[in-house]
């Protein structure tokens, strides 16, 4: 395997929750992961709000209550970033999702580009978690992919709950968003490297795992 490859923010996490359920999940692909009904009614919510956003179609009547927020985001001045895929080289220069040469990659729920500020929003349809993690590397994208940029304000915003969680990153943040998720995906290039996925047992093994018994000895799972 190659000791470079491409990584997202769910990859990086997926594989640091568990090498071993990474590998044969993402990689062989030998195990599926289940779909379960809260993805699939968080992927249905999103295309709801990226469709209303864009102007192409209003939010069905099941998905309402998301209104304001649509109002709100479209509203705004500036240049509106729908389903934002982004791609950055080893360099942090900026490229396509899918280019050769793509380091790190992965989608912006929605962006808005001032001047000098930008805004990069996550949908969240789950239960608020505190973890500012993703909005850093969102930051760190926009700081990369549009240098001008002086400031990037980041945000989860948890549907259901009617609540946001923001955070606010400038160009000073820049080397210790990269060092950190540097150090992180040097890791992971190491096992691609090494060919090395190691189980991670913890207490997501027991019931939540689909990998099975037989492909990992510390699943619950026969």
């Amino acid at each position: 395997m190659a000791n470079v490859v491409p990584w997202s923010y769910s990859s990086l996490t997926a594989y640091e929750t568990c090498p071993r359920r990474y590998k044969l999940t993402r990689l062989t692909k030998q195990v599926v992961e289940p779909q379960t009904e809260a993805t699939l009614h968080g992927n249905e919510v999103h295309k709801s709000i990226e469709l209303a956003v864009k102007g192409e179609k209003p939010l069905p009547e099941k998905h309402a209550q998301y209104q304001p927020i649509v109002d709100k985001v479209t509203s705004r001045p500036g240049k509106k970033l729908v389903e934002f895929k982004f791609g950055l080289t080893q360099g942090l220069r900026p490229t396509s999702f899918f280019a050769k040469d793509v380091w790190a990659r992965g989608v912006i729920d929605f962006g808005l580009l001032n001047p000098k500020t930008a805004i990069a929003l996550d949908w969240k349809t789950g239960k608020p978690k505190p973890d500012a993690d993703q909005l850093k590397l969102f930051a760190g994208v926009m700081l990369a992919t549009y240098p001008y940029l002086k400031e990037v304000k980041t945000g989860y915003v948890w549907l259901a709950h009617n609540k946001i969680d923001a955070d606010t990153f400038t160009q000073d943040h820049t080397p210790a968003i990269w060092q950190d998720f540097g150090a992180r995906v040097h890791r992971m290039e190491t096992s691609f490297k090494n060919d090395d996925f190691p189980p991670r047992p913890s207490g997501l093994c027991r019931a939540w795992c689909p990998v099975g018994r037989k492909l990992c000895e510390f699943c619950g799972k026969d």
